[in-house]
């Protein structure tokens, strides 16, 4: 799931290991990862920059989170940064590691949801929009039915504990992110739904729970976080398809492109979603289909995400001096002129399918149903269940 404020590390892979590792520490706010070529030198923030940045950051921290609290972003700035240095790219725990790092600025302007809001009339509050998101995908999954009910890529279970307490289900949270795992389960602690929802950690590509385990799963804008690599698609569909049982549905939202963006738009993509342009082409109705799903409804909502992005830039200018304190002038503004550019990105080149993917419950050999898929107009906000 993506958040805000975006997390800008291209510097780091201009820098030596150890000044990387350290800059990392505490710098929840640096450029574009995944990549060796770095941004010109003109836009290298210069040393009294990362030093400035750096100590906002750790006093900050220190202030909210005490001594473990910097220790925790240590550890996880040295995952996230290691295989980025090394490889050039991210790994299953470098997302992980990534999430850990940001899950508290996150939280402190954004509030408990890590996905994009879902406005289908225009004039939600982001609130109302991301819990409209979280709502979309689990009447895909038909989880007014289900009693068990799988979380893939849950966040800090703020989406679970929704759909538990409107539902009356039992939810699994899965995460590969420490942090959002420790958090998610003081959240859940504090909501009193210790006995329907839990949370643990876990590779959703490959997860411990027995064949059929689930009646529903939901995975709200995660896949893309989840799957480092093409293979890993195919891999995280397959292991959908394997937990759950015969029959059941999963509910899926995920932000795509629809063709490469150019280098200066995939550099604000790569500052705010850790993502090249080119990992997001993804047709993913296509691989559920693959993996022997029936898609029974797809939609691409993608307009109707796009306000929140200014609902981000919001958030900043509403909370302008808190936002500077801790992160410095310059860099705010450099922020800011990220989230101006990416709706337009978005718009030109982008796609967010929301499908709904049922499980035959033929037995095996028997002839399986047609993957028919029924695609409902961005401007059909409710839609009809399919049977």
């Amino acid at each position: 799931m993506r958040t805000f404020p975006p997390l800008e590390i291209e510097r780091l892979v201009t820098l030596d290991r150890r000044r990387a590792v350290a800059a990392a520490a505490v710098m929840p706010q640096l450029e574009g990862c995944g990549r060796r070529d770095g941004p010109s030198s003109r836009s290298r923030p210069d040393q009294k920059e990362r030093a400035e940045l750096a100590a906002r950051v750790l006093v900050a921290t220190w202030r909210e989170a005490g001594l473990a609290g910097c220790a925790r972003k240590l550890r996880a700035a040295v995952w996230m940064g290691l295989p980025v240095l090394v490889a050039g790219r991210r790994t299953a725990q470098s997302v992980g590691a990534y999430f850990d790092l940001i899950t508290d600025d996150g939280r402190l302007f954004y509030g408990d949801s890590f996905h994009l809001g879902y406005f289908p009339h225009g004039d939600e509050s982001l609130r109302e929009a991301l819990d409209a998101h979280t709502d979309l995908v689990a009447e895909m999954a038909r989880v007014k039915a289900a009693g068990r009910v799988l979380d893939v890529g849950c966040g800090i279970a703020a989406p679970a504990l929704r759909i538990a307490r409107r539902y009356g289900c039992r939810v699994t949270g899965v995460n590969i992110s420490r942090e959002q795992v420790r958090q998610g389960r003081e959240l859940i602690a504090a909501r009193g739904l210790s006995a329907r929802v839990t949370i643990q950690r876990g590779d959703a590509r490959a997860l411990e729970f027995p064949d059929g385990s689930f009646d529903a799963i939901v995975c709200v804008e995660a896949a893309g976080d989840i799957c480092v690599s093409e293979h890993d698609k195919d891999r995280l569909v397959g292991e959908l398809f394997r937990l759950l049982r015969p029959g059941g549905h999963v509910g899926f939202s995920d932000l795509v492109l629809r063709t490469c963006p150019l280098p200066a738009e995939d550099r604000a993509l790569r500052a705010v979603l850790y993502h090249s342009g080119a990992e997001l082409l993804t047709d993913w109705p296509a691989i559920f289909a693959r993996h022997d799903f029936r898609v029974v409804e797809c939609r691409d909502i993608i307009t109707a995400t796009l306000p929140t992005w200014e609902h981000a830039r919001a958030v900043y200018e509403r909370h302008d001096g808190k936002v500077t304190r801790r992160y410095g002038r310059r860099l705010v503004q450099r922020i800011l002129a990220h989230l101006e550019l990416i709706p337009g990105v978005l718009a030109a080149r982008g796609s967010f399918p929301v499908l709904c993917a049922q499980k035959p419950a033929a037995a095996e050999g028997s002839p399986r149903p047609p993957h028919a898929v029924r695609q409902t107009p961005l401007s059909s906000h409710g839609g009809k269940e399919a049977t």
